[in-house]
């Protein structure tokens, strides 16, 4: 999709009738439609597309830009576990159209631009979520309130820019003129921008842009400001622009090294590749699985890696619902607006530290220490602990251990207010996040159903009541038994101060059977097969922003699955197993734009 600024100098009427186009052209195509493939660029010196294909059906075998992906017979991806298991046929699995997060766009332009603020969250409505994240494919459709928020980043973004335009043009247009210098600028920041080399015919329509917005006894300036508005409001900008390079008689589609790159940086930092990525895309040097691997380990020990981790940790474990929580005061008089935040901070330090550390899955479940500073250990009556900053504090091990005894968790997943069902939200979330076991919605007249209360009613007791009821046990006798073992915490994540009986069990899992309290369930899920397979699995829907498709996704999700078993549970190289798949390296041609 090629898009022009009327003539007129930059009027808010002109992005206007850019933001119409985009509108009218993105339903579900980029580029010069019909699924064309033009726009694949071949890396310069290359000797073509310089993208990853897949190993041949069968023996292992190197595919036909150098070695394959596993998963589909082709050979063990880096420190994977073991050979790949055998697939008759290649399937990426679905590969839909994506538009950037609020997250991914704020991370982009602080790059492209060296800005440090974040304009998405004032500016962009909030992003749908869809099973658990705001990524989704399916849910990021385009409206005219996301287009006026976008024309708004866009003004504010570019009149920043042209601002600081040495910076990102060190191109004397006086000396030197308007068009090499403008040369410069499609080369390098648009590049940068669209995450790939222009082709001829899109840098003749943005020097038709430059001149427009230029208009006749302009500035430079004045024709950069409106080249860069209409690169930030294109859908190569916006969109993750994935085309792909045929491969005759086959289904899928080979990606070139400049997707591929921007694959891993989406992925592994939540925003654009830098410089040593774009030139590893340029050189050629993102041509197998094993320089694929070695970028993503580079790219994990960046800080932009950790950032786009607590984003996913964040919304995995729904840590998004502190932010609205409100405790009834008169039921939690120690309960205030700023407890939230900090059990929400405590939470995200602990992941941190974690990911930094050891990197392990077992460890996030288990770790006997936590994170606070002095605010939050009054309110969890820790003592020792002084000053603002969080630092990490021992606890008692009998009570706490990792992030399902932690406050943000137990505060998240009850009731504002002392109630009966806490021990439902909390046994719902380790089924459905820790476990991967949807369940059904309940019944419509369920509330209608729910057995009497009394002033002696307990949680425990009204819990059997409804499993005695047949409509409920099927639901209730694999969510309740689970929640039990919390009912040692109240609402607001502290002990209940009063004897209270935390026996409970699991059904349905590798690991079912009784345990007594929160400690031992997460001692557990750190052994658990099932649990280890969920991390992938969520890690997965994140990755592509789509449900898994058990059928077509079957051997990229073991591959992922036997690599994370093979690394002792590391959150680190169970990223890295992801970059190894058909479903990274790979597109479906029936789903190309």
């Amino acid at each position: 999709m090629r898009i022009l600024i009327p003539r007129g100098r930059r009027a808010r009427s002109s992005l206007s009738l850019v933001a119409a186009a985009f509108l009218a052209g993105c339903s579900g195509s980029i580029g010069d439609g019909g699924g064309e493939t033009k726009g694949s660029t071949t890396a310069p010196g290359n000797g073509g597309p310089g993208a990853v294909g897949p190993g041949p059906s069968g023996p292992a075998g190197p595919g036909p830009a150098g070695p394959g992906p596993t998963g589909r017979g082709s050979s063990t991806p880096p420190q994977s576990g073991g050979p790949a298991p055998t697939c008759s046929t290649v399937d990426p699995g679905p590969s839909p159209l994506r538009r950037l997060t609020r997250v991914e766009y704020d991370n982009t332009v602080r790059t492209l631009l060296g800005r440090t603020d974040a304009i998405a969250a004032e500016l962009l409505p909030r992003d749908e979520e869809q099973f658990g994240f705001d990524n989704s494919a399916e849910g990021r459709g385009l409206n005219s309130a996301l287009a006026e928020g976008y024309l708004r980043a866009t003004e504010r973004l570019a009149k920043d820019a042209v601002a600081k335009l040495p910076s990102l043009l060190p191109c004397d247009s006086a000396s030197k003129g308007d068009g090499p210098c403008l040369d410069a600028f499609l080369d390098g920041f648009a590049q940068r921008a669209w995450r790939r080399p222009l082709e001829d015919a899109e840098k003749q329509n943005l020097r038709m842009v430059f001149a427009n917005g230029k208009g006749p006894g302009g500035t430079f300036a004045q024709g950069i400001d409106a080249v860069i508005q209409v690169l930030l409001m294109s859908p190569q900008f916006l969109y993750r622009d994935e085309r792909g390079v045929e491969e005759a008689g086959k289904p899928w589609m080979r990606l070139t090294s400049w997707e591929l790159a921007s694959r891993l940086s989406f992925l592994l930092w939540g925003g654009m590749p830098d410089d040593e990525l774009f030139a590893a895309a340029r050189d050629g040097k993102l041509t197998s699985r094993e320089q694929i691997a070695d970028q993503a380990r580079r790219m994990l020990k960046d800080e932009r890696a950790f950032g786009m981790m607590k984003n996913f940790y964040g919304q995995w474990l729904q840590l998004g619902q502190l932010d609205s929580l409100d405790k009834e005061a008169m039921d939690f008089p120690t309960w205030k607006e700023s407890t939230a935040k900090l059990m929400r901070q405590e939470t995200e330090s602990l992941v941190d530290h974690i990911v930094r550390n050891d990197g392990k899955l077992e460890t996030l479940f288990t770790a006997p220490y936590t994170f606070m500073n002095a605010e939050l250990a009054a309110f969890y009556g820790q003592s020792g602990v002084t000053g603002t900053e969080f630092k990490k504090v021992d606890v008692d091990a009998t009570q706490r251990a990792g992030i399902v005894t932690q406050g943000g968790f137990l505060s998240s997943h009850a009731t504002p207010s002392p109630g009966l069902t806490a021990l439902i939200f909390r046994g719902v979330f380790v089924r459905e996040h820790f476990l991967c076991q949807p369940l059904p919605e309940p019944p419509a007249d369920a509330a209608e159903m729910s057995p009497p209360v009394t002033p002696t009613t307990t949680p425990r007791s009204w819990s059997k009541d409804r499993m005695a009821i047949t409509a409920c046990a099927g639901c209730h006798a694999l969510i309740d038994p689970v929640g039990y073992g919390f009912e040692g915490f109240n609402e607001i994540g502290l002990p209940r101060g009063k004897a209270t009986d935390t026996t409970g069990e699991i059904a349905g899992s590798d690991v079912a059977g009784p345990y007594n309290g929160p400690v031992e369930l997460a001692k557990k899920l750190a052994g658990s097969k099932d649990a280890r397979a969920c991390v992938a699995t969520q890690w997965f829907r994140f990755a592509h922003g789509r449900l898994e498709d058990e059928k077509r996704d079957g051997c990229s999700l073991t591959q992922v699955r036997q690599a994370f078993d093979k690394s002792g549970g590391d959150l680190r190289e169970l990223m890295v197993a992801l970059t190894q798949t058909d479903a990274f390296l790979l597109r479906s041609k029936g789903d190309a734009p």
